[in-house]
């Protein structure tokens, strides 16, 4: 495969994915990786590919389905271990990076550990301040995930420190929501729903959903706690809205998506459900579009 080709499967392939037909997509790049003789044009497949697997791996672990959290961003290495050795540092420390992630969501501590120091250690030899912020947010979730708060918090500072330098407001969303975390972890309450407060304002500025659902789900737990029932009935029917905004939530048994670590599983017509609500469903079309195929989407 030449030149001129495989510039042409590459587009095809991003025409695709942007459609949302991921696996089509990962197919053409496959097939372009294997078989193209054009050095660049490897180079930038690669690239295709371990973004999107490392964007799938993200989607999942938003949506709390950390088995395949973990398995796309394990795929993305292996394809950089198989394809790009030696000349995709970059697309090394973004596997990295979400692998460390997913391993801390399923608890496995210092596995999450030995990725994200790998991370690191390629975004300071190449002085990438966006993926230096995300592995010591990385890391603070690491310590708090251990109980060492006293390490979490600076770490948290840090990561928000360059996240307000790089412009990352979703990403100060998420170091503000690790602080509240410790702060309830510490009982003080009243500290943790300060920074939540400030949370939520950026979460609403950048019109992020799913942040301000997992605000109000904390808030509704801290509030349950302090036993201040206006405040809890605000924050329980906020969720629901944002629940309802997003269609987070499985068209079978009616939960929402995102609270609990939860298989999930999408169809082609994008409308994801439990597997098991899936398995244990019998028919044939989607319950919510009622369309035939029932053959499952790839994110």
């Amino acid at each position: 495969m030449g030149q001129d080709q495989t510039k042409q499967q590459i587009e095809k392939g991003l025409q695709l994915y942007q459609s949302n037909q991921t696996e089509k997509a990962l197919q053409v790049w496959m097939k372009v990786l294997e078989k193209s003789s054009d050095l660049m044009g490897r180079f930038r497949v690669l690239g295709c590919l371990v973004t999107a697997h490392s964007e799938m791996g993200r989607y999942k672990e938003m949506l709390k389905d950390y088995e395949k959290a973990l398995f796309f961003p394990c795929k993305a290495a292996e394809l950089v271990n198989d394809y790009g050795k030696g000349w995709s540092l970059k697309y090394r420390a973004m596997s990295q990076y979400h692998m460390a992630v997913a391993y801390r969501l399923l608890g496995h501590l210092g596995s999450a550990m030995e990725c994200c120091e790998e991370s690191m250690k390629i975004a300071l030899q190449h002085g990438d301040r966006p993926l230096q912020a995300l592995c010591l947010l990385c890391f603070a979730d690491i310590h708090r995930s251990r109980g060492d708060l006293e390490t979490a918090f600076p770490r948290y500072d840090s990561a928000m420190s360059i996240m307000t330098e790089i412009g990352n407001r979703l990403g100060q969303v998420q170091a503000l929501l690790g602080v509240a975390k410790c702060w309830v972890a510490r009982k003080t309450l009243d500290k943790a729903l300060d920074v939540i407060e400030r949370a939520q304002d950026l979460a609403e500025e950048v019109g992020n959903k799913l942040s301000q659902l997992k605000l109000h789900c904390l808030s509704e737990s801290i509030y349950r706690s302090k036993g201040l029932q206006r405040e809890l009935r605000a924050h329980v029917v906020r969720f629901h809205e944002c629940v309802e905004e997003t269609e987070l939530y499985c068209g079978l048994c009616g939960e929402s998506i995102g609270e609990k670590n939860s298989r999930l599983q999408a169809l082609p017509c994008s409308h994801i459900f439990h597997l098991r609500c899936l398995q244990n469903n019998g028919t044939r079309s989607c319950p919510n579009c009622r369309r035939s195929s029932m053959k499952p989407g790839f994110v």
